[in-house]
């Protein structure tokens, strides 16, 4: 493969997420051109949706982009686009809006060196996969898509989902949950691609502790910091943060990311929301605290995510309070690490923490990693390298 059309699921300029790291994957590992396309609008309008014109809104996520965004090999582009398409005719309307760029992505596919990446269902994708008849296709489903969506956009979704499936030459899904659901739904067995993590090498064995952050004696005994990054949606649970807030009064309990749902009218007071933040500082930022969280509802959306923030809080040594949904109950069974909200006794909790970080100094100062092991196999590129095996990349 010399060159990717990659359909994002997200924008370019958004919290680092699994499309992010899989095109930088692609160029580094297989020497790849990248044609990122921005995504459009992919249900009808609802109320909630102005959220998102706000200038205040899109100047937000601004610099929030990836190093690499302005690279000589990675190509953005937007297709031009009205929030109508599962309309009866909205379709037939963006194909004739986005013509040029369509054009376009045909001919570069026409090329046998050239790959389609799907990250959701589209009627641009729907497009450029049925001239390919599939071939060279590679549908990655992170999500159950369709429950993004409501009434004629959710049939719409689910049918353009289904039509992917069957058409595309490969097909990846993120969690164990997600292959079940794509059983006899695809050309061949869909493929297991979890998500996975950058190793910190701050963190590597030896490495200097940073002054004060995980590993050191210094963080082990600082005020608690608890920590959570990424979109915070309509699937936040924002009852179970509620509850480990007044659990832990004298922790400070830190949001980072854009906020897509209305918050309660009245938070504990050691909750704050501090925006989004940049890939650059994300690592950082996290070596900073004492948990990462991850307070996800129970519902159809998320009993089918495995959180690409798990091993990014893993990976920096932090012990992970969460709610059981999703992949989280295989985590737990596996990594002495997550503490599952549910079940998670507030009396003790702050010795508890207490008794990790000082464990993480020890570790730290015998020259030992503070990441568990299982993360060792758990990076981005062995995630991807695998995944690549089933599509022949490599």
């Amino acid at each position: 493969m010399k060159r990717l059309v990659y359909l994002a699921p997200v924008p370019l300029n958004s919290p680092s997420q699994r499309p992010h790291h899989f095109v930088h994957w692609a160029h580094e590992r297989l020497g790849c051109e990248v044609w990122w396309i921005e995504p459009y609008p992919v249900r009808l309008p609802r109320i909630g949706d102005m959220r998102r014109l706000r200038p205040q809104a899109r100047n937000a996520c601004h610099d929030l982009g990836p190093a690499w965004r302005d690279s000589s090999w990675l190509h953005v582009q937007s297709a031009r686009s009205l929030p109508l398409e599962p309309l009866p005719c909205g379709a037939q309307l963006l194909a004739w809006m986005q013509r040029p760029l369509r054009e376009q992505l045909h001919a570069l596919l026409e090329q046998e060196d050239t790959w389609l990446a799907v990250g959701r269902p589209s009627g641009l994708a729907l497009a450029l996969c049925a001239a390919r008849q599939g071939q060279r296709v590679l549908y990655d489903v992170m999500d159950d898509m369709p429950q993004f969506s409501q009434g004629l956009s959710r049939r719409w979704m689910g049918r353009t989902h289904e039509t992917l499936l069957a058409q595309a030459q490969v097909v990846w899904g993120s969690s164990a949950r997600i292959i079940e659901t794509l059983a006899e739904r695809t050309r061949q067995p869909a493929a297991l691609v979890r998500n996975g993590t950058v190793l910190v090498p701050e963190l590597a064995p030896g490495a200097d502790s940073d002054r004060d952050g995980v590993g050191s004696a210094v963080h082990a005994q600082a005020p608690l910091v608890l920590g959570y990054v990424g979109t915070i949606a309509a699937w936040f649970d924002w009852q179970a943060l509620r509850q480990l807030a007044l659990a832990l009064p004298q922790a400070h309990i830190h949001l980072y990311g854009p906020l897509e749902c209305t918050p309660p009218a009245v938070l504990p007071a050691n909750v704050q929301l501090r925006g989004p933040v940049p890939h650059s500082r994300v690592f950082s930022l996290m070596r900073s605290w004492h948990a990462g969280l991850i307070p996800f509802v129970h519902n159809t959306l998320t009993q089918s995510v495995d959180p690409v923030k798990y091993y990014e809080y893993r990976a920096c040594g932090l012990p992970v309070l969460t709610t059981l949904f999703g992949e989280m109950p295989h985590h737990a069974a596996e990594d002495d690490g997550v503490w599952p909200l549910e079940t998670l006794l507030s009396e003790g909790l702050e010795e508890r923490l207490r008794n990790w970080h000082r464990q993480q100094a020890l570790l730290h100062a015998q020259c030992l990693p503070l990441a568990p092991a299982s993360l060792q196999t758990a990076t981005w590129a062995d995630r991807f390298e695998a995944g690549a095996r089933v599509c022949g990349w490599v």
